[in-house]
């Protein structure tokens, strides 16, 4: 008898048993090692940093058409590589554990399913954050080494044309010349230092973090990491589309039904109006920034509901 109550007071705390951030923050933590110990990780993330530092051997324009192409360039490899990290690092979490079969010996513990989803979604989100993090600072290094570079072609470009001008100028033209090279080095400094990189990458993140969330939905469906991988990839592209097809279908119910369903990667691509100089306010970063949470928790939800009534 005593040894019944046991079983069914053991079953009812595990039924009961109640929501753990320190038990999600372990599950998180396990799994951004794994990830990071995987092979395929590292060779994305140095092939990126590769790409963006090789930019530097570009440079064959203006101050001004230089930078530019530098940034569309690095914010372009950031946004591409970190798919490629969000989708492979994500599809790959739930089909290993069922794979090494540990799956079935966290959950025996008490672990909710959802602590154990959502630990799992943390943790590569952690994987995503450090491979933007360095990829970004690879970024900055960049800018400010053709910062040096563009600053100091300037004064010698100023010293030459000072060289074979006549010795005895007068000193207006003399102050004229100053200004104009300090005009250029604020120039260059501006084109360097924008703030709207850092809006950029943010909005990339966000990007990564809603891609990573569908790529979780997708990976409680199919055990299959490939098919996870091109469910993932297809849905980035479609997200992409979703803007010029509204512009096109928009006016019709069932179509404005459908392209909610897809979540408009499209919005969080600010990399146009970087390169061309347009400002990009704090309140389009932050409303896009609220549209990829609400996408984020919606899709989690879903891949919770979906995880929950699975056999395993």
């Amino acid at each position: 008898m005593n040894g019944g109550r046991d079983i069914m007071t053991e079953t009812a705390k595990k039924e009961w048993v109640g929501f753990s951030p320190n038990r999600v923050w372990q599950i998180a933590a396990n799994t951004f090692t794994e990830s990071v110990r995987q092979k395929v990780f590292y060779v994305l993330l140095v092939f990126a940093l590769v790409v963006i530092a090789c930019v530097l051997f570009f440079r064959q324009f203006d101050f001004g058409e230089e930078f530019k192409f530098v940034k569309d360039f690095c914010l372009g490899a950031i946004s591409i590589f970190g798919t490629c990290i969000a989708i492979v690092g994500t599809s790959m979490l739930l089909p290993n554990e069922v794979e090494h079969r540990t799956i079935y010996t966290i959950l025996s513990k008490p672990v909710r399913r959802f602590e154990f989803l959502f630990g799992k979604y943390v943790g590569s989100l952690l994987l995503v954050f450090v491979s933007t993090v360095l990829m970004s600072l690879m970024f900055g290094v960049v800018l400010y080494v053709m910062m040096i570079f563009s600053e100091g072609r300037a004064r010698a470009e100023m010293s030459h044309g000072a060289a074979g001008a006549e010795v005895h100028q007068d000193a207006a033209a003399h102050a004229e010349e100053t200004a104009a090279l300090g005009q250029t080095l604020q120039k260059i400094r501006a084109e360097a230092m924008d703030p709207d990189i850092v809006k950029g990458v943010l909005l990339i993140f966000v990007k990564l973090c809603v891609l990573a969330a569908v790529t979780l939905a997708i990976s409680t469906i199919s055990t299959s990491m490939v098919f996870n991988v091109v469910v993932s990839f297809m849905v980035f592209i479609a997200g992409h589309l979703v803007g010029p097809t509204r512009e096109k279908w928009g006016e019709i119910a069932a179509a404005r039904w459908a392209l909610a369903i897809i979540p408009d990667f499209g919005m969080f691509n600010v990399a146009d109006d970087i390169v061309l100089g347009n400002a990009i306010p704090w309140l389009h970063t932050l409303k896009v920034v609220l549209y990829g949470v609400v996408y984020v928790g919606c899709l989690v939800a879903a891949a919770h509901f979906v995880f929950e009534n699975r056999e395993i």
